[in-house]
């Protein structure tokens, strides 16, 4: 039988996923007396503009020679990923002066650095079908004529994006000494019509948006981990957690609702009312094993996974629904939000040196915060730019995905510059791949 939460648990999930069932008339049960929270900061001046440690690289992608008129599109997909990471700056190939016919994969340095390009990648694809090989090289105009980085790739038409995307993750590797994001998938749901959602994923760039689950009933609360795509199902009886991998079988099943799972740990984290209460439990990733992380009479849920095995969540013991941290077993929980009255939907950065974890809050509206768990600073995203929700860090928190009302599912730096929109349509409860 359902416990007596659950239809009030029900309805707020069907009216949204981004798990703001938080917000019930019913909260005083196991609140804590706390002072009133601080508002959430304005959108100030994040950057000085003539800062030189933030100064851009100045990047010159040149269309890929060889066959098959793949090289104005292979060149694209590189220069995206340099112009989404907000590190550089993509010069436009109208102004480039050298001879490229004559260059072939060497360059004239004179002749770039009069543009103003302090790197070049040049490349080339020879081959057909499924037997192409593209060659590619960084050229860094500081170290002189000689390339720095040289990768050969062997594959298929389809393969060449992944290619690009690569060698763009080697290109930050020898630039920063840490790789990029280039190529990994961003998995988010979607409302397909009337009592209907679905789980869908595409690259990160929105390149090959695929629907994951069948376009029957409410799936959503997607994660990436093993066996495939994770993400709740919702059903007449309650929801269950299962995966791509599994054809919809339940996975971690229970009394009442099941759902937000997220990898951590080697283990799969996620809220369930199985104890007639809202609170974080962890599984093996098929199901044996269930451990209940918190214990607490105020509502807990939406559980991310940070460095070290940490859990963020969002939890109503102080009150207002804030942003917590938790150690994999349950110990060490502490408050991680003291600004705004309603903060939910965290996203860890997987960064150990970059503590920051990125949030939705209710400032004015819904938008974007990001706060450095070990300073206490506060970073506004978005602000006046409609309903901006459910934040995504990439692996090397360089890039910051989210949902907004203007259009789709936008990209921006962690200081909130530079968005982009890379996925058209609605999307909710974003995850990023590792």
């Amino acid at each position: 039988m359902m416990n007596r939460r659950l239809p009030t648990l029900l309805a707020l999930v069907l009216m949204s996923s981004a798990l703001w069932l938080i917000a019930m008339p019913h909260l005083s049960l196991g609140q804590e007396a706390t002072p009133q929270e601080q508002d959430l900061p304005e959108r100030g001046v994040v950057i000085e503009i003539d800062s030189p440690d933030r100064a851009l690289f100045k990047m010159a992608v040149p269309n890929l020679s060889g066959s098959g008129g793949m090289g104005g599109t292979a060149a694209d997909v590189m220069r995206n990923d340099f112009h989404l990471v907000s590190l550089f700056q993509v010069l436009d190939s109208r102004s480039f002066i050298a001879n490229l016919e004559q260059e072939g994969l060497d360059i004239e340095p004179g002749a770039w650095t009069a543009v103003g390009a302090q790197g070049v990648i040049k490349g080339v694809i020879t081959g057909s079908g499924n037997n192409l090989t593209v060659e590619l090289r960084l050229y860094e105009l500081a170290r002189g004529g000689s390339a720095t980085l040289t990768r050969t790739y062997h594959g298929g038409r389809g393969e060449v994006r992944d290619f690009m995307h690569d060698f763009a993750n080697e290109v930050l590797r020898v630039l920063t000494g840490t790789p990029g994001a280039f190529g990994t998938r961003i998995a988010f749901a979607r409302r397909s019509g009337p009592g209907h959602k679905d789980v869908y994923v595409a690259s990160f760039d929105g390149h090959s948006v695929g629907r994951i689950t069948d376009g029957s009933g409410v799936s959503m609360l997607p994660a990436f981990g093993p066996g495939g795509v994770w993400y709740s199902r919702l059903t007449d009886l309650g929801m269950f957690i299962t995966n791509s991998g599994a054809e919809g079988r339940p996975v971690i099943n229970g009394d009442g609702l099941n759902m937000g799972p997220v990898l951590c740990n080697g283990r799969i984290y996620f809220t369930s009312t199985r104890d007639g209460n809202s609170e974080i439990y962890s599984a093996e990733p098929d199901g044996t094993d269930p451990r209940r992380i918190t214990h607490h009479p105020g509502i807990d849920v939406s559980p991310s996974c940070g460095p070290g095995g940490r859990i963020a969540f969002v939890s109503t013991r102080h009150g207002s629904p804030q942003i917590f941290v938790v150690d994999g077993n349950g110990g060490g929980i502490r408050r991680v939000t003291y600004r705004g009255s309603h903060n939910q939907t965290p996203s860890f950065c997987p960064d150990a040196s970059q503590p920051l974890i990125a949030f939705t809050g209710r400032g004015g509206g819904m938008d974007v915060f990001t706060v450095n768990v070990a300073t206490q600073q506060y970073t506004r995203i978005t602000q006046g730019q409609g309903v901006n929700k459910d934040p995504a860090f990439s692996r090397d928190c360089r890039m910051l995905a989210f949902y907004s009302s203007r259009g789709g599912i936008y990209i921006s730096n962690p200081e909130g510059l530079n968005q982009n929109q890379v996925i058209p349509g609605n999307a909710e409860t974003l995850r990023w791949s590792r």
